[in-house]
């Protein structure tokens, strides 16, 4: 992998309310561990599809990850025991939408990005 994933990402709902964060610890280029943080701000955000995963992912602790190179950024596999995979498909901005299986299908969930930087 030519660049290196960041080690926190802002996770949002669909429509770009904050739910958390994931904090990235790599192992080598293509794996590591993650844990998840849930600081959402209301009972609808936590109650999105997006904060029930997270809250699930948080009670959970450390989930393994692996990263693949793809067309457009990265694809990030976590893979939970005993609850669904994720996916975090991201460009080479590092953005882009979470995807997991929520009542027997596909589907995006909400969107990773960057944590801004503060001076």
């Amino acid at each position: 992998m030519d660049n290196e994933l960041p080690k926190a990402m802002v996770l949002k709902t669909i429509d770009g309310r904050h739910v958390g964060f994931m904090l990235l610890a790599p192992n080598s280029g293509e794996s590591g561990e993650c844990v998840f943080s849930l600081s959402a701000s209301s009972a609808e955000v936590i109650d999105s599809n997006l904060g029930v995963v997270l809250s699930e992912l948080k009670v959970s602790g450390e989930h393994k990850y692996v990263v693949e190179t793809i067309k457009d950024g990265y694809l990030i596999n976590i893979a939970p025991i005993g609850l669904p995979n994720v996916q975090v498909q991201l460009n080479y901005q590092f953005s882009g939408d979470i995807v997991t299986d929520i009542e027997g299908r596909v589907a995006c969930i909400g969107t990773a990005e960057l944590v801004e930087q503060s001076a």
